[in-house]
Protein backbone atom coordinates (compact mmCIF):
# COMPACT_ATOMS: atom_id res chain seq x y z
CA UNK A 1 0.00 0.00 0.00
CA UNK A 2 1.34 3.65 -0.88
CA UNK A 3 -0.24 6.81 0.32
CA UNK A 4 -0.41 9.02 -2.83
CA UNK A 5 -2.11 11.96 -1.36
CA UNK A 6 -2.85 13.44 1.98
CA UNK A 7 -4.76 16.53 3.41
CA UNK A 8 -7.45 17.76 5.98
CA UNK A 9 -10.51 18.72 6.31
CA UNK A 10 -11.54 22.12 7.28
CA UNK A 11 -12.73 20.15 10.33
CA UNK A 12 -9.61 18.74 10.79
CA UNK A 13 -10.25 15.64 9.90
CA UNK A 14 -7.37 13.95 8.34
CA UNK A 15 -7.61 12.28 4.81
CA UNK A 16 -5.35 10.33 2.22
CA UNK A 17 -5.68 8.35 -1.26
CA UNK A 18 -4.25 4.92 -0.64
CA UNK A 19 -2.71 3.06 -3.82
CA UNK A 20 -3.77 -0.67 -3.02
CA UNK A 21 -3.81 -1.98 -6.34
CA UNK A 22 0.57 -3.69 -6.09
CA UNK A 23 -1.32 -5.75 -3.01
CA UNK A 24 -4.62 -6.69 -4.88
CA UNK A 25 -4.63 -6.42 -8.25
CA UNK A 26 -8.64 -6.58 -8.02
CA UNK A 27 -8.54 -2.90 -7.08
CA UNK A 28 -8.03 -0.06 -8.83
CA UNK A 29 -5.26 2.46 -9.27
CA UNK A 30 -5.64 4.95 -6.53
CA UNK A 31 -9.43 4.08 -5.83
CA UNK A 32 -9.52 4.06 -1.51
CA UNK A 33 -9.46 7.28 0.13
CA UNK A 34 -9.07 6.43 4.02
CA UNK A 35 -10.46 9.20 6.72
CA UNK A 36 -9.75 9.27 10.55
CA UNK A 37 -12.80 11.47 11.50
CA UNK A 38 -13.90 11.00 15.51
CA UNK A 39 -16.32 8.56 15.54
CA UNK A 40 -20.10 9.59 16.23
CA UNK A 41 -21.33 6.20 18.17
CA UNK A 42 -19.95 3.51 19.34
CA UNK A 43 -19.63 0.18 17.47
CA UNK A 44 -19.59 -3.50 19.30
CA UNK A 45 -16.31 -4.91 18.71
CA UNK A 46 -12.81 -4.73 20.45
CA UNK A 47 -11.12 -2.51 17.40
CA UNK A 48 -14.48 -1.47 16.18
CA UNK A 49 -14.75 2.62 16.47
CA UNK A 50 -15.51 3.93 19.96
CA UNK A 51 -18.10 7.46 20.30
CA UNK A 52 -16.07 10.68 20.66
CA UNK A 53 -12.32 8.41 19.22
CA UNK A 54 -10.55 8.84 16.04
CA UNK A 55 -11.52 5.79 13.84
CA UNK A 56 -10.45 5.02 10.50
CA UNK A 57 -13.08 4.94 7.58
CA UNK A 58 -12.40 3.60 4.08
CA UNK A 59 -14.42 4.59 0.95
CA UNK A 60 -13.78 3.03 -2.29
CA UNK A 61 -14.52 4.37 -5.81
CA UNK A 62 -14.80 3.23 -9.38
CA UNK A 63 -10.95 5.11 -10.61
CA UNK A 64 -8.53 7.57 -9.33
CA UNK A 65 -9.61 10.55 -10.65
CA UNK A 66 -13.56 9.86 -8.74
CA UNK A 67 -11.21 9.51 -5.43
CA UNK A 68 -9.44 12.62 -6.15
CA UNK A 69 -12.57 14.17 -6.98
CA UNK A 70 -13.98 13.59 -3.62
CA UNK A 71 -10.74 14.43 -1.85
CA UNK A 72 -10.95 18.02 -2.98
CA UNK A 73 -14.53 18.05 -2.44
CA UNK A 74 -13.76 17.34 1.04
CA UNK A 75 -11.00 19.09 1.68
CA UNK A 76 -12.53 22.42 0.29
CA UNK A 77 -15.45 22.00 2.00
CA UNK A 78 -17.43 21.31 -0.51
CA UNK A 79 -18.76 17.78 0.76
CA UNK A 80 -18.54 16.09 4.05
CA UNK A 81 -17.82 12.44 4.68
CA UNK A 82 -21.76 11.26 4.92
CA UNK A 83 -21.87 12.38 1.26
CA UNK A 84 -19.88 9.29 0.21
CA UNK A 85 -21.89 6.96 2.47
CA UNK A 86 -22.48 4.87 -0.17
CA UNK A 87 -18.88 4.17 -1.19
CA UNK A 88 -17.92 3.29 2.52
CA UNK A 89 -15.68 0.20 2.51
CA UNK A 90 -17.71 -1.12 5.52
CA UNK A 91 -21.21 -0.31 5.84
CA UNK A 92 -20.97 -0.85 9.57
CA UNK A 93 -19.60 2.37 10.14
CA UNK A 94 -22.20 4.42 8.48
CA UNK A 95 -23.46 6.28 11.52
CA UNK A 96 -19.65 6.92 13.16
CA UNK A 97 -19.69 9.56 10.54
Amino acid sequence: MKILLKGKMKNGTEIQIEEWHENYSFMPYGSTLASYPLSKISIQGQFAPKANERCRIAFSFESEEETKQAFDNLINGKNNLADYKENITDLRYKDCI
